[in-house]
Order: C-alpha cells, then sequence, then structure tokens
C-alpha cells in the first residue's frame, strides 16, 4: 500500500468517526483532520509522480546508496 494510498484510508476513518460522533466540536475536529489527511495523500502523489527510478540506479547513487532499490520507487 502505498503512502497516499494509506492517508486517503486516515482521512475516511476520520469521516467515519465524524459521522459517530455525537458532540459537534468532535465532529469538527474529525472533518478538520480528515482535510489534512487529504492533503497529505495529494502532496504524497504529487511526489510519487514526480519521482524517477531510473535515477535512483545512476552509478554514483548506489556507490553511496548501496544497491537495495529505493523504498518507493515500486
Amino acid at each position: 500500500m502505498t503512502k497516499h494510498t494509506q492517508y486517503r484510508a486516515n482521512a475516511a476513518n476520520s469521516i467515519e468517526l465524524a459521522n459517530r460522533a455525537s458532540s459537534i466540536s468532535d465532529k469538527g475536529r474529525l472533518l478538520e483532520l480528515a482535510e489534512k489527511w487529504l492533503d497529505l495523500a495529494d502532496r504524497a502523489q504529487r511526489l510519487r509522480r514526480g519521482f524517477r527510478p531510473s535515477a535512483w540506479q545512476h552509478p554514483l547513487l548506489r556507490s553511496k546508496l548501496g544497491d537495495e532499490k529505493y523504498p518507493d520507487a515500486e
């Protein structure tokens, strides 16, 4: 599961909790939290789109970082 997918799931959970909350202030806080999760998901997705796995295969980077793949490359 990618980061942005996890963040969207957290937003959905926050909305679900807001629907079950009895206090108006709790609902508001949970909906604000959901909005923040969605903002973070959008950011993570934009960053992932800009990621170029081939750059991590450059010999100079591999010599510094080792032969392991970059964790979010897949």
